[in-house]
């Protein structure tokens, strides 16, 4: 089936997100122009939730793509059930996130912003290495689930989701020994997991770690670990489509996009 036959499913939180300026997604689309493209992309959300609104619109798709970029493990998602609850949360700076619009629940997902009850839990109960044993957790799930419907997928990482935190992120700081290390899952939980996933399409380092390697600039005092459209280009160009091109029909050049991302680049602050 050629990419404008079938719907292409993209999710992630806020570098995937188009509202912003243009994300890789943006450029995804334009490449390969598909029958329909649905971003589930959503500030904020963690690993839980990406994976759940990707599957939930796969199943409403005959014979899908699936491309979800994963986000740092000291983010996560709360299911909230409670009524009342989700009514006072509905105030926050991050309200709730709904599977359905006519629900009353839904997840409450803060990025790296911990109000209130995230707050008391991160200080008292938050472990790293459980978050961390719980994405790869996640991502098995979803690589038995895509098999099992025979959905191709594509799983992509914002940042070196496995090394270090949106925490640590958000000062700025990333070497180039952390773009490719795996130190968050190396514990004893992780290890009965790691072994058994596919790794093997999966660009470790993510938009920030290629970013970094690459001389682009990712960090602003002002958006923080938010690289400008420019950088979701490159990273489309270099590493998205030498995989992507062989289960989706190319459609239009890249290269044409590129002006475009430069004019965009120009809200993140730096060419």
């Amino acid at each position: 089936m050629q990419s404008s036959d079938r719907a292409v499913i993209v999710s992630g939180s806020s570098l995937t997100d188009t509202t912003a300026w243009p994300t890789w997604a943006t450029w995804v689309d334009f490449r390969y122009q598909p029958a329909q493209l649905i971003n589930c992309g959503t500030k904020g959300i963690g690993n839980e939730l990406i994976i759940l609104k990707t599957i939930q619109e796969a199943k409403k798709h005959t014979n899908p793509l699936l491309i979800v970029q994963l986000t740092n493990v000291d983010k996560w998602d709360w299911y909230v059930e409670d009524r009342n609850l989700a009514q006072l949360i509905s105030q926050e700076k991050h309200p709730l996130v709904k599977l359905s619009p006519t629900d009353q629940q839904g997840f409450w997902s803060t990025g790296s912003h911990f109000p209130l009850w995230k707050e008391y839990y991160r200080d008292n109960y938050f472990s790293m290495e459980y978050h961390a044993y719980r994405t790869l957790q996640l991502i098995s799930w979803f690589q038995l689930v895509c098999q099992q419907q025979q959905w191709d997928y594509h799983i992509l990482f914002d940042s070196p989701i496995l090394s270090v935190t949106e925490s640590y992120l958000n000062t700025g700081q990333l070497t180039t020994e952390e773009c490719f290390s795996t130190r968050l899952i190396d514990n004893t939980i992780s290890k009965v997991l790691f072994d058994l996933l596919d790794p093997s399409s999966i660009y470790w380092p993510g938009i920030i770690g290629y970013a970094h390697l690459n001389g682009h600039p990712w960090f602003t005092q002002k958006n923080k670990c938010h690289p400008g459209s420019l950088v979701h280009w490159h990273y489309t160009v270099e590493v998205l489509c030498p995989v992507l091109d062989h289960v989706l029909e190319p459609r239009q050049d890249l290269q044409l996009a590129e002006t475009e991302a430069r004019v965009y680049q120009r809200l993140f602050g730096k060419v």
